[in-house]
This record gives structure tokens, sequence and C-alpha cells, in this order.
């Protein structure tokens, strides 16, 4: 396996009127911040975080699929990145990241 974890977060943007969408709910500035507290982490294993376009639950965002276990997050604020940073990313303790799992059966 290439990476250990890959994160997706969503930064799809829609024009207003439209579907609600990640972009337009903050998701770039947490992408931006989660990518660069995480390069700093001294997190010991290949992992990469990008930004991804539409992946469809977009009322439950902003939304990220992190693989490959195919987990998928709600990420809203600066706090959910420390959370996300530190306790998936770093350490892996299920029981701190918990509350910002989104469920597969979670529809939008």
């Amino acid at each position: 396996m290439f990476y250990e974890k890959h994160i997706f977060v969503c930064e799809n943007q829609r024009a207003p009127g439209e579907r609600v969408s990640c972009g337009n709910q903050g998701s770039i500035e947490l992408l931006k911040l989660l990518k660069q507290k995480a390069a700093k982490a001294g997190i010991e294993y290949k992992f990469r975080v990008q930004k991804s376009g539409c992946l469809d639950r977009c009322e439950l965002g902003p939304i990220q699929v992190s693989y490959p276990e195919g987990k998928w997050f709600q990420m809203k604020s600066e706090a959910d990145v420390e959370t996300i940073l530190e306790y998936y990313l770093k350490t892996n303790q299920p029981d701190k990241y918990k509350h910002l799992v989104v469920a597969d059966d979670t529809v939008s």
C-alpha cells in the first residue's frame, strides 16, 4: 500500500441557490489547516491529505473520507481538525474521534 492513510476532503462549490456544498461550508479553509498541521505533526508513516470533488454526502458536510478504512468524517471547525490530526492520524484512538464519524448508512 502506497499510503497508510489517504484522506480526501471535499472542496466542491455550487452556485447560490443550488444544493448545499462542502466548499461553501468552509471545507477549503479546513483542508488547508489540516494539511499544514499534518505536515508539522511528526507523523511517522506515509499519508496524504488532499482535496476531492463532490463525495455526494453534501448535507452532512463539510465531509471527508479516509482510506483504506473507508471511514467518513464531518469536519466543521479547527477543533475538529485538531481531533482528526491527533486522534485519527497520529495516535488512532477511535473513542476520541467517534463523534466526528459519519455512519455508512447516514444519508444526506
